[in-house]
């Protein structure tokens, strides 16, 4: 009988020199490409691979510390289902600075390939803090001690909150505090959030964000790396398709579709809007202040769904959404890079089937009132885009939409060149008395989509429980209603808002216009065509401002003052 010992020794001695010559020698003969410093970019671009900051650098050194790379791999390898779920194949080039390199082999949490830009830095903190808060079906530690307190300043403003919240939302908003007589005179110590670029705290409004755990140095440089992984490729991610089709007929009882969107809600999506859907991580009861202290991590707040006030809509402005509206917001999430993901996108990292997504639809309409006691609202006509990229529109259509920009005065809110810096931009609260800023249209991370599509619905529905107002009738302005350039002589810090040649501009823009007399004398399809005209160039015009598409974000301390160790 032949022994088989010789025949084990042979394999594994080929085996071992099989693996010393693939992952060994092959790659040190060929370093000029695995060890190259540079990577090719979603757009075909070989680009040098950029080195992290001091902040990034430490985040690494914290995440190699406290065992990340145990649970998480960081390569997405070049197979489909690697690729559909975490998106581009690794390069060699992006780990040329990662000694050692976490590749990893253990999935048992999400690959982290390229989990940058694809979460908000306060939503890093919270899930740090507590991941069950936003993810309730989470098994991730809490790393609390990469965060500290400053219990005498929380017990201080709970006790402010307790005393002065009449309406028990767990706030003291700018209403209650009107009523108080003499406002205390440690309100301004008391309100810290947010962490304003002049150095200054406050908000005007106490409440969650005001106490709680405040991350560390260490804390904020795990989540500038987070914000790293995975971005030299550029923005590689897109939007979901939009739903087209009318949402199909079906003979299942609603109780039953409610039953089930439930438990998708619990599991879900009750960790940010809480279990009552208020928006509020709440323990016990739909009105309860009980707030799991992870809420005040969060900004923007999560959605109050009881109140049936949708920003992502097809519906004109303070209408309901439809069927189709609530599951595109679920499907596509709202803006890459921000709290609520993209439920119906693999490549985020997310994915829940189409049936349970439309079986949410049916539960987040039992949530508010409004639904039972308003019909479905008729959906604004969205026509096909006139050029399918900012970049093929004429220079004379963006230079119309400027003047539309400053004629509706856009520049109040969202600044002279759509940086949200215009003079009313530090007064603006929404629906529920809570600071709101206008959005930087020269980031180009639109909220409800980038394409002129998208921009289009959004100026023409308005976003409801904010102060961005719908334009869709306010477009047809005649000349007689700028008697004069009042408005447009604004000054911010004693400088003006716009130049002698800027207002001589608009001046003889307005001199154009057609009087209401001009335009009541046209028909309904040249109105529609005149109105139209004007609404895309104002789109092409917003989309034209976005100078900074693509560049990764600087990570921000999320409005709180940095715990220095």
């Amino acid at each position: 009988m032949k022994r088989i010992e010789p025949v084990i020794l042979i394999a594994a001695l080929g085996f071992y020199a099989l693996s010393m010559t693939s992952q060994g020698i092959i790659p040190y003969l060929e370093k000029s490409l695995t060890r190259t410093e540079t990577i090719t970019t979603i757009d075909g671009k070989v680009v040098p691979t950029p080195h992290r900051t001091e902040s990034e650098n430490l985040g690494r050194k914290v995440y190699i510390r406290e065992g990340c790379w145990y649970c998480h791999s960081q390569f997405v390898r070049p197979v489909n289902r690697d690729s559909d779920k975490w998106g581009p194949v690794s390069q060699a080039g992006e780990f040329i600075y990662d000694v050692p390199q976490m590749f990893g082999t253990r999935r048992i949490g999400p690959d982290l390939s390229r989990e940058g830009n694809r979460r908000s830095d306060e939503w890093h903190y919270a899930h740090h803090w507590d991941p069950r808060a936003v993810e309730p079906e989470s098994m991730m530690p809490a790393y609390s001690w990469l965060f500290s307190a400053n219990a005498p300043h929380d017990a201080a403003v709970k006790a402010f909150i307790q005393k002065y919240d009449t309406n028990h939302d767990g706030r003291v908003t700018k209403s209650e505090l009107d009523a108080i007589h003499p406002v205390p005179t440690n309100f301004k110590e008391l309100d810290s959030y947010p962490w304003n670029a002049d150095g200054s705290h406050g908000d005007g409004v106490i409440d969650m964000h005001d106490y709680g755990p405040v991350p560390t140095q260490e804390m904020i440089g795990v989540e500038a790396y987070m914000q790293k992984i995975g971005t030299a490729i550029g923005d590689w991610r897109t939007w979901e398709a939009w739903p087209v089709a009318h949402r199909a007929a079906t003979h299942e009882p609603l109780a039953l579709r409610v039953g089930r969107g439930k438990l998708i809600f619990q599991n879900k999506c009750a960790g940010c809007h809480g279990a009552y859907g208020n928006g509020r991580t709440s323990a016990d009861t739909g009105s309860s202040t009980n707030f799991n202290v992870a809420y005040h991590f969060l900004n923007p707040q999560p959605r109050d769904l009881t109140a049936g006030a949708f920003k992502s809509r097809t519906t004109p402005s303070g209408s309901l959404p439809t069927d189709e509206d609530i599951f595109r917001t679920i499907t596509r999430g709202v803006r890459r890079g921000q709290v609520m993901p993209a439920w119906g996108n693999a490549a985020d990292g997310h994915i829940i089937p189409e049936q349970d997504r439309w079986d949410l639809v049916d539960y987040v309409k039992t949530l508010s009132p409004r639904f039972k006691s308003e019909p479905a609202p008729e959906v604004i006509s969205i026509p096909t885009p006139p050029y399918p990229t900012v970049k093929e529109a004429p220079a004379a259509l963006i230079k119309e939409g400027r003047m539309v920009y400053r004629t509706l005065q856009c520049w109040s809110c969202h600044g002279n060149i759509g940086k949200g810096d215009g003079p009313s931009a530090n007064q603006l609260t929404d629906d529920w008395e809570t600071p709101i800023h206008p959005f930087d249209f020269s980031s180009g991370a639109f909220k409800f989509g980038d394409t002129p599509a998208d921009v289009y619905r959004t100026f023409n529905t308005g976003l409801n429980g904010t102060p961005m107002p719908s334009f869709y009738d306010t477009i047809l302005y005649p000349r007689e209603a700028f008697p004069d350039l009042n408005a447009w002589k604004t000054q911010i810090n004693g400088k003006a808002m716009f130049t002698e040649d800027e207002l001589n501009e608009l001046q003889a823009y307005i001199a154009s216009l057609p009087t209401s007399a001009e335009l009541a004398k046209m028909s309904d399809a040249d109105r529609q065509v005149f109105s139209d005209q004007r609404r895309w160039a104002l789109v092409y015009y917003s989309l034209s401002l976005a100078t900074e598409r693509g560049k990764t974000p600087v990570p921000t301390p999320a409005g709180f003052t940095v715990a220095l160790k």
